[in-house]
């Protein structure tokens, strides 16, 4: 016990106490690497675990990027309705037209065709015809005046259908929608609609 309070040799005593002041700073600094080498470890084990609770939020965030935009059809990208994609009717309304009426004709157009298509009724190709006998009555090409049916552009998918009502303003008509100035009297009539080229079957109807 002596030798561990003094130390025993042929060297001052103050030398054999800085030896082992020495010696402890170097154990303790030992430890304390021993301890930051542990720490450092621990701490590099844990560190995988933060990008995967991170990868949750990514993968719920995939679907939004895969939404895609409307497919619905625009009339840039569709071609123009081939007379065998389109259906027309008429039917006078009414059919006996009171005295000083004008004779009204609501026009049913169907799209009949696998794709959708664009309907262009220019004054060229849709028309409407009033007849009596042989005798043409009027005309639209004389008097383009049918705003509800020519001059339109219609974008129709398959199954579509469109209904429109004309009139007829019960007057004759020359080239130019100059007027014949003869009265149309009452009788038996016939109406020819046609759209897009499309002629749909003549209908009859009565003057009073």
């Amino acid at each position: 016990m002596k030798g561990l309070r003094a130390p025993v040799g042929d060297q001052p005593a103050e030398v054999y106490w800085r030896r082992r002041i020495v010696l402890l700073v170097a154990l303790a600094v030992i430890v304390a690497l021993g301890w930051l080498i542990v720490s450092a470890v621990s701490s590099d084990g844990a560190e995988p675990s933060t990008p995967a609770a991170s990868s949750t939020p990514a993968a719920s965030t995939s679907p939004t990027t895969s939404v895609s935009p409307s497919d619905e059809p625009t009339s840039a990208d569709v071609v123009a309705c081939a007379k065998d994609a389109i259906s027309v009717s008429v039917a006078p309304n009414p059919a006996n037209v009171p005295s000083g009426k004008q004779p009204k004709f609501d026009v049913t157009i169907e799209q009949v065709g696998d794709v959708p298509c664009l309907l262009d009724t220019t004054a060229k190709n849709t028309k409407l015809v009033i007849t009596s006998g042989d005798e043409r009555i009027w005309h639209s090409n004389d008097c383009p005046a049918e705003e509800a049916l020519i001059g339109k552009e219609w974008l129709l998918d398959s199954g579509d259908s469109k209904d429109v009502q004309v009139a007829w303003p019960r007057i004759r008509s020359a080239e130019g929608c100059a007027t014949t100035g003869d009265a149309v009297g009452e009788g038996w009539y016939w109406a020819e609609v046609t759209v897009a080229g499309v002629k749909a079957d003549r209908v009859q109807f009565h003057l009073q």
